[in-house]
């Protein structure tokens, strides 16, 4: 089941992050909001969430994400070391869309997935072993930030955000005016209001 807020969902229980930045390599980035904030905001705080995350992003199948789920909960200091290369990932994967180089760290995960993959009749498929969902980001984020668009990555400059997207036309200021950008009016006219009186 899947139910929508503004900027989260809910599906199979758990609070992920909605899609909008138009490419999932910069949604896994998404799955963190006010990097560098106390509040920081973390989404993929377990395996599950990361599958279901994998899943919701169309990297994984809901049967596949079930079948990892269930491995994790026998196996959870594997699963825990996972989520680590996980979240090491998305951190690089953010700053290299960026423009901070940490190239390395997407390159060593795009190339272990390379080397677990295997060719079928249907195209390349990777091993159901529970680094799959960090497999088949890597693969995801190496093709994105090779790819001309990588100069079109914005970050949100909402209160609690910097969320990244693309902005082909370079006219595109929030994440979703829905969100951050009716805050960011509501401050302005609450500090006018205040000034004022």
């Amino acid at each position: 089941m899947v139910s929508n807020a503004s900027y989260a969902q809910v599906v199979d229980g758990l609070v992920l992050p909605v899609t909008i930045a138009g490419d999932v390599a910069l949604d896994f980035c998404n799955t963190a909001a006010g990097r560098g904030e106390p509040d920081r905001k973390e989404y993929l705080r377990s395996y599950d969430e990361l599958a279901v995350w994998a899943q919701v992003a169309g990297l994984l199948d809901r049967e596949r994400s079930q079948l990892l789920r269930a491995q994790a909960s026998e196996t959870p200091r594997a699963a825990a070391a996972v989520l680590r290369r996980a979240l090491r990932l998305r951190e690089a994967v953010y700053e290299t869309a960026l423009g901070d180089e940490a190239w390395d760290v997407v390159a060593e995960e795009a190339e272990r997935a390379a080397r677990a993959a295997r060719l079928t009749p249907t195209g390349w498929e990777l091993p159901d072993r529970l680094d799959r969902p960090v497999l088949a980001i890597a693969r995801a984020s190496a093709e994105f930030l090779l790819r001309p668009e990588r100069s079109a990555v914005r970050a949100c400059p909402g209160r609690h955000c910097g969320w990244l997207f693309l902005d082909p036309s370079g006219r595109r200021r929030w994440c979703s005016m829905a969100t951050c950008g009716n805050r960011a009016k509501q401050r302005r006219h609450s500090q006018r209001i205040s000034r004022a009186g």
